[in-house]
């Protein structure tokens, strides 16, 4: 793993970080933390099922990168796959560094860990080292004259910005950030005009299918819109400000219980299936299994999967009133009610 490269020589000595201020972009739990209870260490993530595995071990995390540019020494980032996002953080993380403070950067080598020297390079860190491990690599460097045009452009191209023509604002690293997901797009063909009442869309993203119905179905009365990516729960919230309908917004992980949903009219979603590179039905079940205890009896889950994951035994389990409304494209919509 990514995390194991990345911290490898700081716990094997090659990095001093005794009595260091050091930050950590897109952090993940690993032992090895451990090796900084002498240092100022600064946890940021954005992905709330993270989040709780960290703060349960003891830590205290930030959810949006700090502002105190320039106060750090050290500067660890492990690096997304998506090359916008990826060139933003460690945009972000050189600005936080102090003249002369070190950036180590990992990813996994088929989510683009052979690209990272090449990157650190361009953006003008010197005394490049890399290090390959794990089937990941990690490479350190040193700011002392970054090129600031590269590091600005970075930033521009990662932060919020319109999308769609100006309909939406969004930034890269949010789920399908700056397009109509497919699945979400067909279940809007399915979604009745005569939704109403207090509902919930969960995985909201930047707020596509929120605004959909928001726009759509003028007897909703509250909706909430919940996410595990901080990112897109922002983006939603600035997406829905023009509607005059109660919302709610949570930072939360559906597949853990919630007790701000329950008593719900109906629930929307197009559930993710991944976790990082994981295929994984699981997080799709934990969501139906949210969806039922969230709503009340009545209460109506239309929910878009894509055609290969068999959603339907659970929502049998659960849901005796179960049918498929559409299939094709790749993509099934489902729709159930709590009896």
């Amino acid at each position: 793993m990514a995390i194991d490269t990345l911290l490898y020589q700081i716990q094997n000595g090659a990095f001093d970080v005794a009595n260091k201020r050091v930050v950590f972009i897109n952090a993940s739990f690993h032992s090895d933390l451990s090796c900084f209870k002498s240092s100022e260490l600064v946890l940021q993530q954005y992905f709330k099922p993270y989040v709780d595995v960290l703060e349960n071990a003891g830590f205290s995390t930030c959810a949006d990168i700090p502002d105190d540019d320039g106060s750090y020494d050290i500067a660890l980032l492990l690096l997304p796959k998506n090359m916008v996002e990826a060139r933003y953080l460690i945009a972000r993380a050189s600005q936080l560094l102090g003249a002369g403070g070190t950036l180590i950067c990992a990813a996994d080598n088929k989510a683009g860990g052979t690209r990272i020297k090449k990157m650190m390079h361009n953006f003008g860190f010197s005394d490049l080292s890399e290090d390959s491990r794990n089937k990941s690599r990690s490479v350190s460097g040193v700011a002392d004259d970054l090129n600031a045009g590269e590091i600005s452009k970075a930033i521009s191209a990662g932060e919020s910005q319109k999308i769609l023509g100006g309909k939406f604002i969004s930034r890269a690293g949010i789920f399908g950030w700056d397009k109509i997901d497919k699945g979400s797009s067909i279940l809007t063909d399915y979604l009745p005009k005569n939704l109403k009442g207090r509902g919930a869309d969960f995985g909201c993203g930047y707020g596509y299918l929120s605004e959909f119905v928001l726009s759509n179905c003028p007897k909703v009365k509250h909706l909430i819109c919940a996410d595990a990516d901080y990112r897109a729960v922002n983006a939603c919230r600035i997406n829905l400000s023009d509607f005059e309908c109660e919302q709610e917004f949570l930072w939360c992980d559906l597949t853990k219980p919630q007790s701000e949903l329950k008593n719900l009219d109906f629930i929307i979603m197009n559930p993710p299936f991944h976790e990082g590179k994981k295929l994984d039905k699981a997080i799709g079940s934990a969501f139906i299994g949210m969806a039922y205890q969230s709503l009340r009896r009545g209460g109506g889950l239309y929910m878009v999967a894509n055609s290969h994951l068999a959603y339907e035994n659970i929502l049998g389990e659960l849901f005796p009133k179960s049918s498929k409304l559409y299939e094709g494209q790749g993509f099934k919509v489902l729709h159930s009610v709590k009896l």
